[in-house]
């Protein structure tokens, strides 16, 4: 596959929550799990592949999926993986550049949780990726800098550790900067602030960081 594989990704979480995928037009690889295939399907997005058990789908909803789909991967609904950590695997296997992930929050809390956790495979893959609904961009990060862009969409980012400490954590352009500044698991201190510069960065020595954009 190409270098600058560029994946979309749309999972069965609420639809009411999956953004206009017109407007991701950088998007030139679509999977659809389970029902985000049909979710795609619907809106006559092309489909490259549509993984999943399709347990919760009737035969005709497969069929219209098998009508769309350039490929289909049908698993057993008694496995090890959910559908999205199988859309994920593939993703790595194609070698993809980035990965957005749509429909993947909303739902239910265990669902969303593990599915935030699923961007740490991505990550450690080197494969930028993150999960997106109306409200929130969410990814994860191993040390290293980074930069970010002021977005009037999602003008609001927090900072979280999901490991017992973040070090180093440096913010620049930020309505709130930091200079090496270590924080530390369920802290709130870096939650809420805001790119105040045409392009911000930040970068951190050790741990794993989740960087959160969202809005009201």
């Amino acid at each position: 596959m190409s270098d600058s594989l560029q994946i979309g990704i749309v999972a069965g979480g609420p639809i009411e929550k999956i953004p206009n995928l017109n407007d991701y037009p950088w998007i030139n690889y679509w999977i659809g799990v389970d029902h985000g295939a049909l979710y795609l399907a619907s809106h006559r997005m092309e489909i490259d592949l549509a993984i999943g058990d399709f347990d919760s789908i009737s035969q005709a909803e497969y069929e219209t999926i098998q009508t769309h789909a350039k490929k289909v991967k049908q698993f057993p609904s008694d496995k090890d993986s959910t559908d999205l950590e199988l859309a994920i695997d593939e993703s790595i296997e194609l070698k993809a550049e980035n990965v957005s992930i749509f429909g993947a929050t909303g739902g239910r809390l265990d669902h969303a949780w593990i599915n935030m956790f699923l961007l740490k495979k991505l990550a450690h893959a080197n494969i930028t990726a993150k999960l997106v609904d109306l409200q929130n961009q969410l990814s994860l990060h191993y040390p290293g800098v980074y930069s970010i862009e002021k977005e009037q969409q999602y003008p609001y980012v927090s900072f979280l550790s999901i490991t017992e400490q973040v070090e180093d954590l440096t913010l620049e352009g930020f309505r709130y900067n930091l200079n090496a500044e270590t924080i530390t698991f369920g802290s709130s201190f870096t939650v809420s602030n805001e790119c105040v510069e045409k392009k911000c960065t930040y970068s951190f020595s050790k741990g794993i960081l989740l960087v959160i954009k969202s809005r009201d």
